[in-house]
């Protein structure tokens, strides 16, 4: 026999007060005249033994009163065989999912309402001292704490949504290592959850300590249209051009998206709207038309109308117009008017020509094209300048010179971009193949061309590449390559294999050389990126031209303080879980606004697929309680508490209490 609380049992001194008065009678007798008691001693000497027994028989009464009436309140119970441990050597653990598809409804209501009904319900089912261990997405460091019941209530009352998406596997880890580091012979883990299918893979309890119980809940169907992602098509946008923006939306409900509105806003005003369809299960892609009036930051959203899941219908981007993109030749004695010219041609290019000798490293990471212009040799400081701009998602153009000084220094710099340099061979030979898919010819070629009369070589290096990471994307007619790309960590490093000058190569008069000159400035393989995911571990960079480690990130009325590191003009950062909420947020350096970044919540919870409960109770191993609250706590109080005598003890007491006013009422 144990009991739910023991401090009570002390009450039971409260029994010497009815024997104290039984011992002591307290009351006075009255002395009666009679003239002669002959008549009375008969009575008297029938009468004595039963007044002797009644006041046992009362005494009794109330001695068993206060026993009962004290161990009713003390609650004894007997455990059941299934929990033996100590209250206080036992965990409840309780998850709580807070994730997007618990917005998802039934015909009881939100799943997160419902959830956190049967969260309390579970927390009330155990006696008062009980403490509980809380778990949410959020995995908050509060509670990384042992919590009384209270506690725990206002725990379940406050948890709201959340864009952060655990596994199954992070969520049975997080609470075994809190088990353990508290201590506790056993435990017992409480989830509550809808069991997305992103939630796998399926873990293992491996603990013999510890007994999972799943409490599942489900929607009515599964019913989610969203925007999966958008990005712009092109690394660079223009002033006043018509920009694209590329957007793609899923369909996971079991019915079809029908002639939907998809809106694009840009600061807030609807500039674009376009009536899609979707059927159930598939994915679409759009394209939305726009223009910037200036090179400002703004914010773009793209919005569709769909419930109940709600997270993921808009999507948001940060834009910035760049002015112009600036290019820049660094030629060693020989120099071409051929760049200056193609340049020309449109005003959305900055051309600028330097002299290897007097090159000002800084101003390299600002180009989006450097051309290495027949180089007589590069220098060790120039290479290491070269790669670093290549490791930072710059675009390299090497044009070999036909005669180099320093031959040896070259083909140190091209292994270093995994291109060898072969010997020079002197042929006359013509281009027989283009590649033209490669992203250098996009919107180039209307239709595959039958190349006739195509550009003609006197004499070429024989290019060979070192690495597997590269393209051929101009070949000769012998398949040797005329223009060859490498990928150099985010960068792109083109070379020709001759040199540009007319003696050597008809290319620079060729309607070729125009858009590959214009097209290699925008092939920057990694672009600044619009936008970035919500998350335990949210990053982001962008490019910067202060040096103030400590900037501000805002939306409205919320502020965050985030540090950065500043390097070749960009700044990374790390919200740490800083921000909840998606949006467009303004940085500022002190009071001055430098840029805008875009946060979206991660797509996971946006798949309606979900884990049979019986195949996890079976993997795991772990049980399924019952949903129906009367049943649920029930179950609960069995499995802790086993079987309870206070309603018993309760009962007796109110029968005594009535027995001593009968035996005081009749028994004369």
């Amino acid at each position: 026999m144990q009991f739910l609380y023991p401090s009570f049992l002390f009450a039971l001194g409260f029994i010497a007060i009815p024997i104290l008065i039984h011992l002591f009678n307290f009351r006075r007798y009255k002395r009666i005249v009679f003239s002669d008691i002959r008549f009375l001693k008969q009575y008297t000497e029938q009468t004595k033994k039963q007044k002797k027994l009644k006041e046992w028989l009362i005494l009794l009464c109330r001695v068993l009163l206060i026993l009962f009436l004290v161990l009713a309140f003390a609650q004894p119970y007997l455990p059941s065989s299934e929990n033996k441990t100590p209250l206080s050597q036992t965990a409840v653990g309780v998850y709580l999912d807070n994730s997007f598809s618990m917005n998802a409804m039934n015909k009881n209501g939100v799943l997160l309402d419902q959830a956190k009904v049967q969260a309390e319900a579970l927390v009330n089912a155990f006696p008062e001292q009980q403490t509980f261990l809380f778990l949410s997405n959020d995995f908050e460091g509060k509670y990384m704490r042992e919590l009384n019941k209270s506690e725990i209530i206002n725990a379940i009352h406050s948890t709201s949504l959340s864009a952060s998406h655990r596994s199954l596997q992070a969520i049975l880890n997080r609470q075994t290592a809190l088990v353990n580091q508290l201590a506790k012979e056993s435990g017992n883990l409480y989830w509550i959850s809808d069991f997305q299918k992103n939630m796998e893979p399926l873990p293992e309890n491996k603990s013999a300590k510890l007994a999972i119980h799943l409490i599942p809940l489900s929607a009515a169907q599964n019913q989610n249209v969203w925007i999966d992602t958008a990005y712009f098509t092109s690394p660079l946008l223009k002033i006043g051009n018509q920009n694209k923006v590329q957007v793609f939306i899923k369909n996971e409900s079991e019915l079809d998206f029908e002639n939907q509105a998809i809106v694009l806003k840009i600061d807030g005003v609807q500039k674009a709207i376009q009536n899609l369809s979707c059927k159930s299960g598939e994915r679409i892609g759009a394209q939305f038309l726009f223009s910037l009036p200036d090179n400002k930051w703004h914010q773009i959203s793209i919005s569709l109308t769909d419930y109940p899941i709600i997270f993921d219908d808009e999507y948001f981007l940060a834009a910035k117009a760049q002015e112009s993109i600036p290019v820049m030749a660094i030629n060693d004695g020989f120099t071409s008017s051929s760049f200056k010219k193609v340049f020309d041609l449109d005003s959305f290019y900055t051309f600028t020509e330097v002299s290897i000798q007097q090159i000002d490293f800084s101003k390299l990471f600002e180009q989006a094209l450097l051309i290495l212009n027949e180089p007589k040799g590069i220098s060790s400081g120039l290479s290491d300048e070269l790669y670093r701009y290549l490791e930072k998602g710059g675009i390299v153009l090497f044009i070999p010179s036909p005669t180099p000084d320093d031959l040896a220094s070259i083909k140190q710099f091209l292994l270093r971009v995994g291109l060898g340099l072969g010997n020079n061979e002197p042929v006359k030979i013509s281009v027989g193949e283009i590649e033209t898919k490669d992203p250098l010819f996009a919107q180039v070629f209307s239709t595959i061309p039958s190349f006739s009369n195509l550009p003609q070589v006197s004499a070429y290096w024989q290019l060979n590449p070192t690495t597997t990471r590269y393209r051929k994307i101009i070949a000769y007619a012998n398949q040797d390559p005329f223009l060859l790309r490498t990928n150099t960590q985010q960068g792109s490093f083109y070379a020709f294999s001759a040199s540009l000058q007319p003696a050597y190569n008809s290319l620079i008069k060729h309607p070729l050389f125009v858009p590959i000159m214009l097209n290699l400035p925008i092939q920057r393989k990694k672009p600044i990126q619009s936008s970035f995911l919500l998350g335990e571990k949210s990053v982001f960079q962008l490019p910067i031209n202060q040096n103030e480690n400590l900037l501000s990130i805002r939306k409205g009325r919320e502020s965050h303080l985030v540090s950065v590191q500043i390097k070749d003009q960009m700044a990374f950062g790390n919200l740490s879980g800083q921000i909840k909420e998606s949006g467009v947020y303004d940085v500022q350096s002190g009071e001055l606004s430098i840029a805008k970044l875009a946060f979206n919540y991660p797509r996971l919870e946006s798949k309606q697929g979900f884990i049979d409960p019986e195949v996890l109770s079976e993997v795991l191993p772990a049980s399924i309680v019952q949903s129906d609250l009367a049943i649920f706590k029930e179950n609960i109080r069995q499995s802790h508490q086993g079987s309870q005598y206070w309603k018993l003890a309760l009962a007796l007491a109110l029968f005594f209490l009535l027995a001593e006013f009968a035996l005081i009422a009749w028994f004369k």
